[in-house]
């Protein structure tokens, strides 16, 4: 078994893709979210139609709500051997879910520690120091994959500042607590303020109607919070 995680997700779909695109045989994918413990069987257990090989590959298993029937998937897959099962998560799993996996390949596909400084150091009060590390961050990262890690940031700094840590479960309490004092600093109203100057970002930028590059409108936002 192989369990590929971590936010730089499109790093791990790249190597995902790779292993597809070499693997000479059936291909099954599933969603984590909704499969039973019969299917996965079925999928890992039975032979293909035509004798060949077969890769089964689960999306988002370890982000599944919790439940019994996700209880008995991870259960399964910590005492399944086969190496062309794959797990694929789009977030870092939590090493202590992890130590359960003893037979399982593990790859870790993280994001650029510049990338969380600079998300940690948004705040109203930070501004020159978020923009400096901004511009550090380009040299590591595309603007556009920047783009998308600060909108998903903002996006959760809203769900801290509305529902608290609890709208966060799936989330380690570190990270909660983390995200919570962070929005505090910003309040909500202002949270979704920063959003909707986000959105407007991106449709100028797609429909070519800004006048800025995207690197110039982010400036200009760190600038504004």
């Amino acid at each position: 078994m192989v369990i590929f995680h971590g936010e730089n997700t499109a790093l791990s779909r790249q190597r995902l893709n790779q292993l597809i695109e070499k693997f000479r045989g059936e291909v099954v994918k599933l969603e984590g979210e909704k499969i039973t413990l019969s299917e996965l069987q079925r999928a890992v257990e039975s032979r293909s139609i035509f004798g060949a090989d077969k890769m089964v590959v689960i999306f988002g298993l370890f982000s599944r709500k919790p439940s019994k029937e996700k209880e008995k998937l991870l259960d399964y897959c910590q005492k399944e051997n086969s190496q062309n099962l794959i797990v694929w998560e789009e977030k870092k799993i939590d090493g202590r879910v992890l130590i359960n996996f003893k037979k399982a390949k593990i790859e870790l596909f993280d994001l650029p520690k510049i990338i969380y400084k600079f998300l940690d150091s948004l705040s109203p009060f930070n501004k020159k120091t978020s923009l400096l590390l901004f511009h550090r961050c380009l040299k590591k990262e595309v603007p556009e994959r920047i783009f998308y890690f600060l909108c998903r940031h903002i996006e959760q700094l809203i769900i801290a500042a509305d529902l608290g840590k609890g709208g966060l479960e799936d989330l380690p309490e570190w990270k909660r607590e983390k995200l919570a004092k962070q929005a505090k600093a910003f309040g909500l109203e202002k949270l979704i303020n920063i959003y909707q100057k986000l959105l407007a970002i991106d449709y100028q930028q797609k429909t070519g109607k800004s006048p800025f590059s995207l690197i110039s409108s982010l400036d200009l936002l760190i600038a504004y919070l």
